[in-house]
C-alpha cells in the first residue's frame, strides 16, 4: 500500500473515531430499554459482589440475557463507578471496526473496492452514535470483525475462533459467522478446523467458568426461545407460567419454552411459515434504532422508538424536525446500499462473495425460523451488505 493512501485511511479513520467521541459527549447517554436493562442487571451483580449471573437470583431471574454485555459493564462500573469509561471504550470499538472492515474488504475484494467499502462505512449516519449506550451489537460487530480479520487477513483462525466466541458472549449469534467462515474456508479444511477447535475452546473456558461460580454451563443469552414462544403464539400464557415458576432456574425455564414451542409447531406449522414474510420486513424495512442518539431531551420520552419509527416519520411528512430529516437521509442511504448489494450479485465471484453472501444468507435464515423480526437484528449484517454494496459501485461506477 502506498504510503500517501495509508495516510488517508488513518486520517478517514481517526476522524471517524473523534466524531464518535464527540457525539458521546455532545448527545450523552442514549437510554435505550435493553441499556438500561443492562445497566439494571450491572449494578445489582456488583451489589451481590459477583459476575452476572448471580448464583443466587438463578431462580429470581425470567431469562438469561446477553452476558458479555452486562459483564463488561459490571467491569466498569467496579473500576471507575461509572459506565462512561466504557462508552468511551466502545467509541474506539467503533473506529478500530472500521479499520478491521477496511483491511478485510482489502484482503478479499482489492484496494480500490474497500476504499469505497470504507467511505460508505464512515458516511452511513447510523455508524454514529452507538457508543452512546450499552447496546451489544457494538462489542458484538466488533469481536466478529477482529475474528474474522485474524482468520483470512492474519491467518491465525485459531485465536480467529476464540474471538467469535467472545463475540457470541455478547450477542448469541457468533455461529452464524462461523458457519460463514467454514463455507469461506470450505477447501481448506485444516483452517476451518482451527476456527473450529478456536470457538469450542473459547464457548467452554466461558460456560466452565460460569458452572463453577453458579453449577450451570452458560455461556450465552437464552431468550430465544421465550420470544419465539410469545412471538409466534401472541403471547401464550403457558409462558407466562413458566415466566413466574420461582422454583426453576434459568435453564430450566429456557428448556420449558422450547419444548411449549415445539408443542405450539406442531400443531401450528402452517401459521410458523406464514410468519416467516413479516419477520423479514419487520428486519430489514428500516435502519431508524441508531438515530435515536440524536433525539433531544430523550431521558424523558416515554417512547424513545418513536419519533423516528417508519409510522410517524410517514405521518408527519413532510413537517419532520431535525432528527426526523437526519432519519429520512438514514434511510436513503440504508435503501441504496441494500439495493447495491442486490444488484452487485449479477458479477458474482465466488472468490469475493461468499463471505459476505453467506453471512447475509445464514443470518437471515436463522432471524426467519428462530428469531421474532426486529429492526436491530439486521445490524450486525450491514458491514457486509456494504461490502457488497461497494464491488457493485467499483464495477459498475468506477469500472475497476
Amino acid at each position: 500500500m502506498q504510503d500517501s493512501h495509508r495516510q488517508l485511511i488513518l486520517i478517514l479513520i481517526a476522524v471517524f473515531t473523534i466524531l464518535q467521541l464527540v457525539i458521546l459527549v455532545v448527545f450523552g447517554y442514549t437510554p435505550y430499554p435493553d441499556s438500561d436493562g443492562y445497566l439494571y442487571l450491572a449494578q445489582e451483580a456488583l451489589h451481590y459482589g459477583e459476575p452476572y449471573p448471580v448464583t443466587t437470583l438463578l431462580n429470581d431471574y425470567p431469562f438469561l440475557w446477553n452476558i458479555g454485555s452486562i459483564n463488561i459493564t459490571v467491569a466498569s462500573l467496579a473500576l471507575c463507578h461509572s459506565i462512561a469509561p466504557l462508552l468511551v471504550v466502545y467509541a474506539l470499538m467503533k473506529g478500530i471496526t472500521a479499520w478491521l472492515f477496511y483491511a478485510l474488504t482489502r484482503t478479499i475484494c482489492g484496494l480500490q473496492t474497500a476504499f469505497i467499502a470504507l467511505i460508505i462505512y464512515i458516511i452511513y449516519p447510523a455508524n454514529y452514535g452507538e457508543c452512546t449506550s450499552l447496546l451489544s451489537e457494538l462489542p458484538f460487530i466488533f469481536f466478529i470483525m477482529l475474528g474474522i480479520y485474524l482468520s483470512i487477513v492474519k491467518d491465525k483462525t485459531l485465536f480467529g475462533g476464540m474471538m467469535l466466541a467472545i463475540a457470541n458472549w455478547f450477542r448469541p449469534m457468533g455461529i452464524v459467522f462461523l458457519v460463514a467462515m467454514i463455507i469461506f474456508f470450505l477447501y481448506q479444511w485444516r483452517k476451518s478446523l482451527k476456527l473450529f477447535i478456536g470457538y469450542i475452546a473459547m464457548i467452554t473456558m466461558i460456560g466452565c467458568a460460569t458452572m463453577y461460580r453458579t453449577g450451570l454451563f452458560l455461556y450465552q443469552a437464552k431468550t430465544g426461545w421465550m420470544a419465539l414462544m410469545d412471538y409466534s403464539s401472541d403471547h401464550a400464557p403457558e409462558s407466562l407460567e413458566v415466566l413466574n415458576r420461582a422454583d426453576w432456574n434459568v435453564s430450566q425455564k429456557d428448556s420449558a419454552w422450547q419444548s411449549l414451542f415445539f408443542d405450539w409447531l406442531k400443531d401450528h406449522p402452517q401459521e410458523y411459515v406464514k410468519q416467516m414474510p413479516p419477520k423479514l420486513v419487520n428486519t430489514y424495512v428500516s435502519d431508524n434504532v441508531n438515530m435515536c442518539t440524536f433525539i433531544p431531551n430523550k431521558a424523558d420520552k416515554e417512547y424513545m422508538y418513536e419519533e423516528v419509527s417508519m409510522q410517524t416519520l410517514i405521518d408527519c411528512f413532510p413537517k419532520l424536525s431535525t432528527v426526523q430529516w437526519m432519519t429520512v437521509f438514514n434511510l436513503i442511504i440504508y435503501f441504496s446500499i441494500i439495493i447495491c448489494a442486490f444488484f452487485s450479485l449479477y458479477w458474482f465471484n465466488i472468490n469475493k462473495y461468499i463471505l459476505p453472501v453467506s453471512v447475509i444468507i445464514l443470518g437471515t435464515l436463522l432471524l426467519l425460523f428462530v428469531g421474532h423480526g426486529e429492526a436491530r437484528f439486521h445490524i450486525p449484517f450491514m458491514p457486509f451488505f456494504m461490502m457488497l454494496s461497494a464491488m457493485f459501485i467499483n464495477k459498475r461506477v468506477c469500472k475497476g
